[in-house]
């Protein structure tokens, strides 16, 4: 009997490392399927460039695609290795943390609530910043809880660590700290620990985290401070612009699926309304509602990427759980609802995952941006090979980023001259402009040659004129130029 009850309780644990490992396996074989996104193709070439922290970011996405470049080299699978291992990672914290706040039972529909949200499913196979943010954030949660039940500094020091790497990664994950002072403030049994040697290491751990950040931004003129107020959408005042808040909303819902947003909400002021002197309802609440508070505020003036609340997820579908288990057990006209709702986020995130191998239209596809650079490649190498350029410059960064990466001999791109740190192109060394020497210039969409390439070029072609495709499907439209000076050696070429 003592012997049999052990392998009884580890059947959960050992299933849910089955499903995660085989979810795993799918996760590395699709991200080979599917091609870079922009900033991943961003952050690559940031990883060529290893620094102790870049323009709008932290080093940490940087440094973990180093990691994987190196291992597996400049291909889909060396980029994007680390970011499906992280997803795999945030599964089980999130498992964890709801096993050990609820019980099994709960923990086993958070991952599958988890498995079907569309923004986890997609984003746990990319390799971006949100990869180590949400994972860091769901790893501090679990850290915070034990620290709280044992008290030991241990936990405490990981906790300041696991804040501060997430911090590495993007800003967002600093939020945590208010987080943590929040419930500390709020749970009576729990107060002690607001001055206390525990929270001094925590805080020690994270400060020391920051260090890299804080060395490169007294170096760069805290280039930090700039990007976050672009970022913000805050120019010169705030104002309130209700469009941008639907649009918000709306991209919620898109990434979410359209009831379970709604449903955390929901829950959240539910559990807050009965069960809020209950302290694992506290933690759940204080690591959920801030994010969101924070996101829907700055949204008023101008709508946000959706995929910024993502860290408060962690709880938010621990929330989402407990309220409707509960509600449906004891009201059963709610289960055909609920169904609904997850039936709903199973269908959005299996098309999501179907669109890359069909034919879809461009305005239909949510990952077009992911679509089409290997014909982008194809027109931009064929010109290379007949004119030989010198220097490849792009009107963007993420179209620098994409030739970077695309084109065979990974190639050094560059942007026109541009203000100091528009863009983390802009703080690398820049290209010089020398007699006889030839240029591409390469941008989506039709517009007007900047300015200062017309100051630096005298000659300007147009060599192609064209759309990427993916799967018989236009996607994008761009264009290249040749560029050259006085020797301009093609004579019969009209200057535009």
């Amino acid at each position: 009997m003592l012997s049999e009850a052990p392998a009884r309780s580890l059947r959960p644990v050992q299933a849910v490392l089955l499903a995660l490992g085989a979810m795993t396996l799918f996760r590395l074989w699709y991200s080979t399927r599917l091609q870079l996104v922009t900033d991943e193709a961003y952050y690559w070439v940031w990883s060529k460039h290893l620094a102790a922290s870049y323009r709008d970011k932290g080093p940490a996405v940087a440094w973990t695609i180093a990691l994987g470049r190196t291992l597996f080299g400049d291909n889909l699978f060396g980029v994007r290795f680390f970011g499906v291992l992280l997803g795999t990672g945030t599964a089980w914290e999130l498992y964890r943390l709801a096993r050990r706040l609820y019980d099994e039972r709960t923990a086993l529909w958070c991952l599958v609530v988890a498995f079907l949200i569309p923004l986890f499913a997609v984003g746990s196979v990319l390799m971006t910043i949100d990869s180590l943010s949400v994972f860091f954030w769901a790893w501090a949660a679990n850290l915070f809880w034990t620290g709280l039940e044992t008290g030991r500094m241990r936990y405490w020091l990981l906790l300041g660590l696991a804040i501060g790497a997430g911090f590495l990664a993007k800003f967002t994950n600093g939020v945590q700290v208010a987080c943590i002072g929040l419930f500390l403030c709020w749970s009576r049994p729990h107060r002690h620990f607001l001055f206390s040697r525990q929270t001094v290491v925590a805080g020690l751990a994270f400060s020391f985290c920051l260090t890299p950040m804080l060395w490169w931004n007294i170096k760069t003129g805290w280039i930090h401070a700039l990007a976050l107020q672009d970022r913000s959408g805050v120019q010169g005042s705030f104002g309130l612009h209700p469009s941008e808040l639907w649009r918000y909303l709306g991209e919620q819902f898109a990434v979410l699926s359209p009831l379970l947003p709604v449903g955390m909400l929901i829950a959240a002021v539910g559990l807050w309304r009965k069960h809020s002197e209950e302290p694992r309802v506290k933690l759940l609440l204080t690591q959920y509602v801030p994010l969101q508070a924070i996101f829907l505020f700055f949204g008023l003036n101008k709508a946000g990427q959706p995929n910024w609340i993502a860290p408060s997820l962690i709880t938010g579908i621990i929330l989402l759980v407990v309220f409707w288990r509960d509600l449906a057990v004891r009201q059963p006209r709610w289960r055909p609802a609920l169904w609904s709702a997850l039936g709903m986020a199973a269908v959005m995130t299996i098309a999501l995952h179907l669109m890359t191998f069909v034919s879809i239209p461009p305005e239909l596809n949510p990952l077009k941006r992911a679509e089409g650079w290997p014909v982008f490649a194809k027109h931009v190498q064929r010109a290379r090979e007949q004119y030989q350029p010198d220097l490849l410059i792009a009107n963007h960064y993420n179209c620098a980023s994409i030739m970077q990466f695309y084109l065979p001999d990974h190639p050094v791109t560059y942007l026109p001259p541009q203000r100091y740190a528009a863009s983390q192109f802009a703080l690398w060394p820049s290209y010089q402009v020398r007699p006889g020497m030839t240029a591409f210039f390469v941008q989506e969409g039709t517009d007007p040659l900047p300015k200062a390439l017309r100051n630096q070029f005298k000659h300007v072609r147009l060599l192609d004129d064209f759309w990427t495709e993916h799967n018989g499907q236009r996607i994008f439209h761009y264009q290249i130029y040749l560029l050259g000076g006085d020797d301009w050696p093609w004579a019969e070429a009209s200057d535009g």
